[in-house]
């Protein structure tokens, strides 16, 4: 995740395009439902604090070990998202409460992820499932070899309208995304 806040002041923002709460590991589901929603909007990131109610007082997760928790967050991470997504666990006390949190960004070039076979974006506070269709326009939009424009660096923030560069590779011709600064072109969503 880009910026880091504390606990705090996550609490004062409240949930929101990028922040969900969630009372107890029970809920489970519906907090990594939330993180997927929030990895596929076209912010890509996301956090989601188990142990706060959603009136943004914190309660703490269940007493018991947290390292199990931690080990079967991971574990559902791993075998429920496709493509795979990194997520960051940790633990952190927060008025004597121990929070566990999840955040994740996701790669520029996947352009969406699944949680248990099912796409799912967030629009403000709302996670909502996406059909095929819109996830065909997602795979076209956030595709760079079929998006047709504009385009930014991602290091020095050059704007180009198109990308007339082709590169010979072992594979054949292929646009090239390569900034004379160093850095490459994504389109700008």
């Amino acid at each position: 995740m880009a910026p880091q806040f504390s606990l705090e002041e996550l609490l004062e923002e409240g949930e929101s395009q990028t922040l969900e709460f969630k009372t107890s590991l029970s809920e489970c589901r519906e907090g990594m439902e939330a993180l997927c929603a929030m990895v596929n909007a076209d912010v890509a990131q996301g956090m989601v604090l188990f142990g706060v109610r959603p009136d943004r007082n914190p309660c703490g997760v269940e007493p018991g070990n947290l390292d199990s928790a931690q080990r079967s967050l991971s574990q559902t991470v791993r075998e429920k998202f496709d493509p795979p997504l990194i997520v960051e666990i940790r633990v952190e006390i927060l008025r004597g409460k121990h929070i566990i949190v999840l955040s994740a960004t996701r790669s520029r070039d996947t352009p969406y992820h699944e949680y248990d076979g099912r796409t799912w974006i967030r629009q403000g506070t709302e996670n909502r499932r996406l059909g095929i269709s819109e996830k065909q326009q997602l795979t076209r939009s956030r595709n760079r070899d079929l998006h047709p424009g504009p385009w930014k660096c991602d290091r020095c923030g050059t704007f180009v309208g198109m990308l007339s560069s082709i590169a010979v590779t072992d594979k054949g011709p292929q646009k090239n995304y390569q900034c004379s600064c160093g850095g490459e072109f994504w389109p700008v969503t």
